[in-house]
Order: C-alpha cells, then structure tokens, then sequence
C-alpha cells in the first residue's frame, strides 16, 4: 500500500505542475488586463506602466511563472503582485470548503442509492425510466434556481429557531472574543452528525442494517457538541450554519443527478452476476442481497468514476459557492478572477489542485480497503 501512495503522489505532482502553467497561461491571456488595470483610475497611464516594469509584469509567461513557483516553494502562495489577497486569506478557505463538500458528498451518494435499493432485484437489469428522469431533472438545475427554490425556506426556518430560542447575535459576548477555529471546527462537526443522521435515515426506510452503528457516532458528536459549547458559540454556529446548509443543499442536488445515473448503471450489471443470482435462488432478502452483495461490489466502479471527475466536481465550487456566498475556494477564485488578480488565482488553483490530489488518494484507498481484487491486482 505504500507503494500505491508513493506512485499516486509522485504522479499527482507531476499532473498538478502541467495543470497549474497551463492554468497560468489562460489567466493571462485570456483575461483582458492584469492586476493593475483598476490603478489607471488613480494614476496616470506612465505611472501604471513603470509600476508594472518595477514588479516584472511585462516579463514573459514562463518567466513569470517560474517566479511564481520559486515563491511557492519558499512557503510564499501569492509571491509577486500587487493588492493581491495574502497567502494567510486564501489558505484560511480551505476549511470552509471542506466544511460543505464532505457532507455534500456523503449526502448525494445516499440518496443516490435510493431508486436502486427499492427496486427489486428481478427488476434491476431494466430500465428505470422514472429515476433516470428524475436524475436528468437534477442534472438540468441551475444552482441559482435551486437557490431561489430553497433560499426563502431556509431563511423562514431559521427565523423561527432564532426567535423561539431567542438567541440574539450580539449575546453575551462581541464576536471579537469568539475564537474562529473553534466555531469553524464545531460547525463542521455539526454538520458531519447531521449528515450521518440523515444516512442513518436512509438506511433505516431502505432496510439495511447500518442504522444503529450510525446512530451512536451521532449521539457521540452530539455529546461532544453539547458538553463544550456555550450560548454565544451556539449562537454563532447556528448563524453560519443557514448559509452552510443552503451551499450543501445545492451541493447535494448538483451532484446526485450524475450519481443516480451512475449507480443505476452499476446496481444493473452487478444484479446479473452469478454471485447474486446465487443469493437470489438461497432466498434471501432484497435489502441482504443489496448490503452483502451489491453495494460493496459498486463501490469500486462508482469510486473510479467519481476520482476520474473530481476536477468537474472542485470546479463546480467556483459556481456554486458564489452563488450562495459561502466563502470558501470557489466563490474567493470567482473574486480573484473578476479582480484580474492572477497570484492570488494562482495559489487558490494550487490548493485546488492538491485538494483534488488528496480526495483522489483517499477513494483510491478506500477502494483498496473494500475491494480485495484491487489489493490483488
């Protein structure tokens, strides 16, 4: 497994190098002006261009580039420049982001399984004309019409839990006295146990038997939660949490259309396998069938496919975090663009990158972990 990890790095590394010049290369070419331009409002055209030949802007791309590189390995992300964000700024996005795509993630590939778990077995190798319908609708939604579906919900509801609990923002405490790092770190945990209790759901109403298991790592985060969070903190959380629920609620149905098709796909020709049909002649139960056999079979499959479009899936935040002003990657890369601020771009392509980097090297692992043929192989 070693190996694995080492060759997976060591070509990541490789790709992510290739990715970030061409990146580099559209940033620049593409975009009309640099960062710069807004300048010429305030100064005049010789002072912008002297400033530009001072801090080596009109030097050739690779040029450049390697400059950039150089910075990056000193420990700098957006070396050179000027009113660029900080290297500090955009790294403290990382978190954020993590905060909505993991339970994202999760969430889609549950509801995922839905369709295909209440089919019966017999059944699966057709069509399933409705699901895959239901699956292109979610495909076709645009995450600014998902976001005016749901924004007005979830703005009623958190209004009503504000004023029943009465929890007021500035209770207690100024948010100059609320440590950031704690209130992110409680958030994500919020969000991960609600996320587990909503799979637990799932499980439950589908007949397979994870519920219980799921249900104590709930009441464990709920515990923790409980025993270390004061008011003003709860307070905080629950403020964030709206906007965090809103990005995973679009996150969620943008992904789960690709997924529904996908794991119908994979649940049909694993139905047809002669281990199943096995199980099917010893009489056992469709939701045992679907547990011992058929979902830990799909995993592989549907793992190949997911880490093969995880740069579809980290690019889809730039759309979707700018939409619902999460500030996380996506929606800070949109700014930086838009600011035609190219080392800031950068260093947010460079965390990107080595996020993609490292979901891929998880799934890969885990598909080792669950399928033997891979270890075999």
């Amino acid at each position: 497994m070693l190996k694995f990890i080492v060759r997976e790095i060591l070509s990541s590394i490789f790709s992510m190098f290739i990715f970030l010049f061409l990146m580099y290369y559209f940033i620049n070419i593409l975009i009309p002006g640099d960062f710069l331009t807004p300048l010429q409002q305030f100064m005049s055209k010789q002072e912008v261009d002297e400033l530009r030949e001072s801090l080596g802007v009109n030097d050739p791309l690779y040029q450049r580039y390697f400059r950039w590189m150089l910075g990056i390995f000193n420990g700098e992300i957006t070396t050179g420049g000027f009113r660029q964000k900080s290297g500090k700024d955009i790294i403290s996005t990382f978190f954020p982001t993590m905060q909505i795509l993991i339970p994202s993630f999760l969430l889609s590939f549950y509801i995922s399984r839905i369709p295909s778990i209440k089919t019966p077995i017999k059944k699966l190798h057709k069509n399933k004309i409705l699901s895959d319908t239901l699956a292109t609708v979610f495909i076709s939604l645009f995450p600014p019409i998902i976001l005016f579906i749901i924004d007005s919900k979830f703005d009623n509801f958190y209004l009503f839990i504000v004023s029943h609990f009465s929890l007021d923002k500035t209770l207690n405490a100024s948010l100059s006295e609320i440590s950031t790092l704690k209130v992110n770190l409680f958030l994500f945990l919020l969000l991960i146990g609600i996320t587990i209790l909503v799979s637990s759901l799932i499980d439950f109403f589908t007949n397979l038997k994870l519920f219980i298991f799921k249900v104590s790592i709930f009441v464990i985060i709920l515990i923790i939660f409980v025993l270390n969070i004061d008011l003003t903190y709860l307070n905080e959380i629950i403020q964030l949490s709206k906007n965090a629920f809103k990005t995973i609620s679009i996150l969620t149905i943008f992904f789960i259309g690709e997924y529904i098709l996908l794991t119908n796909v994979i649940t049909q020709n694993i139905a047809i396998e002669h281990h199943v049909l096995t199980a099917k002649a010893l009489g056992f139960s469709n939701s045992k069938i679907f547990s011992k056999h058929i979902l830990r079979n799909s995993f592989g499959p549907f793992a190949t496919r997911i880490g093969l479009g995880l740069p579809f899936t980290i690019s889809s935040l730039v759309i979707v975090e700018s939409t619902t002003n999460w500030n996380g990657m996506g929606s800070l890369l949109y700014q930086t663009i838009m600011n035609q601020d190219s080392n800031a771009a950068m260093g947010l392509f460079l965390l990107l990158a080595l996020l993609t980097i490292l979901l891929r090297i998880v799934i890969s692992l885990f598909q080792m972990i669950i399928d033997p043929r891979v270890r075999i192989k």
